[in-house]
């Protein structure tokens, strides 16, 4: 992982003596031949003030990957140990934590590839012939449309049916290293759905609802000049058979293909109270996204080798419960609740993990997450994480291949590998067609403002509060919507309206669909949040004032609202009002780079 505050005593001395991506009984050997080589050029490595000396030069020939001393790719250093040794350096190469900081950029950030291999574009901004070639990618190489299990799209489909990760710091990076292993496969880059944008929540705006590449019926296939069926619509469900229609057939649906909540698909007059009660709801999310880009730590990682809280390297057998301590709110936590919203937000197939990704919906919805992910990611370059631990199945430091069977472990992508700068990694995002949400109210911006001090800074991402907080959060069977509303005691799903200033929101929980989930959900359960500063503000309620909170389950297959007693036994159901307590463990000083950086002029997560 990278420190965000290194010194030599605790930090920089291990990664010469005791290199932990090295295997431990070949540490030894490798240090020995380190030190005998590089005391042949009078640079002591075990000397602090030697390391100091030569450290430029040190670092250069590390992170060129031209170490003078051997040509074995095991012993060139990782990118996160050659960031903290950076960090070292440009913070006064301290010896203890107690040493003062000397800050100066004596090494500057690592040089960007140029160009970068592939830019992911808003789906709106597509022209016809560039939206026709990905329609084309995914209907000749993936064959979205074919139901046998031997089929590509079917085969890629389920590497998340069976391999997701969510819960858990490794959620939004596994996802990136799936895309990623997607635009491998048909050479072209995914375009993104910017669910972000200002007017997503109106009816009627060009930005609400699905864009409408999802929608048509028809493509012209650009070789061919042939009239097929839109496969961004009409893909083959899992199996051949949508989850809508996992129980019985359902009038009027074709249960061969994917589905997605009707309301899509109307316009006009046509169901408007419903579609705009839906399309309403997704300011809600929007604000959540936001209220998660004000944390200021990705996660909690436990040290190398370690494992992220909640991550397993393995599946077979289960990793020990206690490798998997409690932790508090971070970006990561907050994140993947609106990442859930969406998903039953969607609904149909979208709605359950293990018919989700046959939806080609879930690419372009995705490669939206990856880009809000990479705003907080150049936001915060000195974050931390367990940037050891295996994103199986997927192989190689781009994710371009994936191996199930393999023992090489080291081979796998690494959380790590996937947690850096999308544009090392070799893809970049053009900016979207619309505003994001929050441009016409500056305190709602998802990236800081231009002329936030640091002290504002940590103000924002520590929050006011109050937060409506669930504990031991665990994977569930089914998909559930959680809403909850403040001081409403008689709430009902129809009261559900980001217009209400009772209604806080919603904690979505996308069920794993699988009897066996191969050991992938924690026993122990995390803790999900809600804010809820909007609601109090409008009800003028303070701290000592009497509150209630009211929870309405249903469940989107029934439609069906569970009674208390039905969902209490739940993991994680129950829950609580907690005032100035957004549980945020600080990983290092507010970001001074990234989307909040004064030189940055453009929208967040657009190419730099």
């Amino acid at each position: 992982m990278i420190v965000a505050k290194p010194t030599w005593a605790t930090d920089i001395h291990g990664l010469f003596n005791a290199p932990y991506w090295i295997p431990q009984d070949q540490r030894p050997a490798v240090v020995a031949s380190w030190v005998g080589c590089m005391n042949a050029y009078f640079v002591f490595l075990e000397d602090p003030a030697s390391v100091k000396t030569w450290s430029e030069t040190i670092y250069q020939h590390l992170a060129s990957r031209s170490m003078p001393l051997t040509l074995d790719q095991q012993q060139f250093w990782p990118i996160d140990a050659l960031e903290t040794f950076r960090l070292w350096v440009n913070q006064g190469w301290r010896l203890t934590p107690s040493s003062p900081f000397d800050e100066a950029e004596r090494i500057p950030p690592p040089d960007l590839p140029h160009p970068v291999k592939r830019v992911r574009q808003d789906i709106r901004a597509l022209s016809l012939e560039q939206l026709n070639l990905y329609r084309s990618r995914l209907d000749d190489v993936m064959q979205v449309a074919n139901a046998d299990s031997g089929s590509p799209w079917q085969r890629y489909a389920y590497i998340h049916t069976n391999w997701c990760l969510h819960y858990q710091e490794a959620f939004a990076l596994w996802h990136r290293a799936y895309l990623l292993y997607l635009e491998a496969l048909i050479d072209c880059p995914i375009p993104y759905w910017d669910w972000m944008a200002e007017d997503a929540s109106v009816d009627g705006s060009p930005q609400a609802g699905l864009p409408q590449a999802f929608l048509d019926e028809t493509y012209v296939h650009p070789q061919t000049g042939e009239v097929r069926p839109n496969p961004l619509r009409y893909a083959a469900a899992k199996d051949g058979c949508s989850k809508v229609c996992e129980k019985a057939p359902v009038p009027g649906v074709d249960c061969r293909f994917v589905q997605r909540n009707p309301l899509f698909y109307t316009q006009g007059e046509t169901m408007r109270f419903e579609r705009t009660r839906l399309y309403g709801m997704s300011r809600i999310f929007q604000q959540q996204v936001v209220d998660a880009l004000k944390f200021t730590s990705f996660s909690q990682p436990q040290g190398v080798p370690g494992y992220p809280w909640a991550n397993i390297p393995v599946f077979d057998p289960p990793q020990e419960d206690d490798l998997y301590p409690n932790r508090a709110l971070n970006f990561d936590g907050l994140y993947e609740q609106p990442h859930d919203n969406y998903h039953g937000w969607i609904g149909g197939d979208m709605a359950d993990n293990a018919y989700t990704a046959f939806d080609p919906v879930f690419s372009s919805y995705h490669a939206n997450i990856d880009r809000m992910l990479e705003v907080w990611i150049r936001a915060h370059p000195a974050a931390q994480y367990t940037t050891q631990c295996l994103l199986q199945p997927f192989s190689g430091s781009e994710a371009s291949a994936v191996t199930f069977t393999s023992a090489d472990a080291w081979r796998y992508t690494t959380l790590g590998d996937m947690a850096q700068d999308s544009r090392h990694i070799g893809y970049d995002y053009g900016a979207p067609v619309a505003p994001p949400f929050g441009t016409r109210h500056p305190a709602a911006k998802a990236c800081c403002q231009r002329s936030s001090t640091p002290a504002q800074a940590t103000e924002h991402a520590a929050g006011l509060g109050p937060w409506v907080v669930f504990d031991h959060v665990r994977c569930t069977h089914d998909t559930y919507l959680i809403d909850v509303f403040l001081n409403q005691p008689d709430a009902t799903p129809q009261q559900v309206s980001a217009d209400n200033p009772h209604y806080v929101g919603r904690f979505s929980r996308i069920g794993m669909g699988l009897v066996d989930d191969k050991g992938r959900c924690i026993t122990h359960g995390v803790s999900r949040a809600l804010n809820a500063a909007r609601n109090t503000r409008a009800l003028n309620l303070g701290p000592t004032d009497t509150t209630q909170l009211s929870v309405v389950v249903t469940h989107p297959d029934s439609g069906r609202v569970l009674t208390p007693e039905e969902y209490a036994p739940l993991p994680g159901f129950i829950a609580q009002l907690v005032w100035d307590d957004p549980r945020q463990t600080f990983a290092g000083p507010p970001p001074s780079a990234g989307c909040c950086s004064a030189s940055t002029t453009t929208t967040p997560g657009e190419p730099t």
